[in-house]
């Protein structure tokens, strides 16, 4: 086997470089609509990889657009990759999310609806969005999304990157190494992500369980090996019950929970209730930090969190 020479690095060195970024943080992203997500991660930080899991028609996509929606209103350079479902049901999601009512079901929007709800101001918003869309619409190899995503944060500044979902990415094969496939088109993302300056969000599902819920983490498919590797993990769910029965949370809202956080491990177990409008748009509720509860204070931002 050959050998290459020692990479090593001096304490002094490393240590002045360490303070310099404690002095001055690279800068990460934070939606303004919705200040308790960013309190509580610290917002989407570059050279980052997080896992975004939850069952099948729980609204991932529709959270992505949402988050979409945002980073449009701040005019951050993102790029969207929805292979599952496509740009064009993307683009009609982000607008669902921005008018509040479900314009993606298949039926005709009266021409007077449009007009009154896509304004001059509107319009010029959209036009101004610095939002990237993949053309692709069936899978592809890692290989390509990573040159994609390089291109877009060279020439267009891309800053964040949605990606619906992993299993879009993977070669096909068996089942037996399915599992290897998986953890293979995760390390390649994460590597990537640690010599490029973006936050990459991925979709990914979770094993089959008895209530449909993702209660853990470990209850992301594949092996571990992912999540131990990825800076993050964020679980989306349907509320619980006890949510619903304590007036909390309704059945159309939805519970999004930080599993893992590298950077901030005291947001661990932190719960966000978002409140579901017509199943299209996600406003932040009440949020649960580990054994103590909390309401956002939505008509003044600036003030973050109140306890309750």
């Amino acid at each position: 086997m050959e050998l290459y020479p020692t990479q090593y690095e001096i304490a002094a060195d490393s240590f002045g470089e360490a303070l310099t970024n404690l002095l001055v943080p690279i800068p990460s992203i934070r939606m303004v609509q919705y200040p308790a997500f960013s309190q509580i991660t610290g917002g989407f930080r570059p050279n980052e990889f997080t896992i975004l899991c939850g069952s099948t028609g729980t609204g991932m996509t529709t959270l992505l657009a949402n988050w979409s929606d945002a980073l449009i209103g701040q005019e951050v350079p993102h790029f969207v990759a929805s292979v599952e479902t496509g740009r064009h049901d993307f683009i009609r999601r982000i607008i669902s999310a921005r008018v509040g009512r479900d314009w993606n079901t298949g039926d005709a929007v009266p021409l007077n609806e449009i007009k009154a709800a896509l304004t001059g101001p509107e319009q010029d918003r959209i036009r101004r969005a610095k939002l990237f869309l993949s053309l692709y619409e069936n899978r592809f190899s890692i290989e390509q999304l990573m040159h994609d995503i390089d291109y877009m944060v060279e020439t267009h500044g891309v800053k964040v990157c949605f990606i619906d979902n992993l299993n879009f990415f993977m070669e096909v094969t068996s089942a037996q190494q399915s599992i290897v496939e998986m953890d293979r088109v995760i390390h390649e993302l994460i590597m990537f992500c640690k010599r490029t300056p973006v936050h990459i969000v991925m979709v990914m599902h979770p094993k089959k369980t008895v209530d449909g819920r993702v209660e853990s983490e470990f209850d992301i498919k594949g092996s571990s090996t992912s999540v131990q590797e990825a800076q993050n993990v964020i679980l989306f769910n349907r509320p619980k019950e006890q949510l619903i029965d304590e007036g909390m949370a309704t059945w159309g809202d939805r519970e999004l929970t930080i599993a893992k956080m590298r950077r901030r491990g005291a947001a661990v177990g932190a719960k966000i209730i978002l409140r579901g409008i017509d199943g299209v748009h996600y406003k932040e509720g009440a949020v649960i930090c580990r054994n103590q509860k909390a309401t956002v204070d939505t008509s003044n931002r600036s003030k973050g969190l109140k306890a309750k």
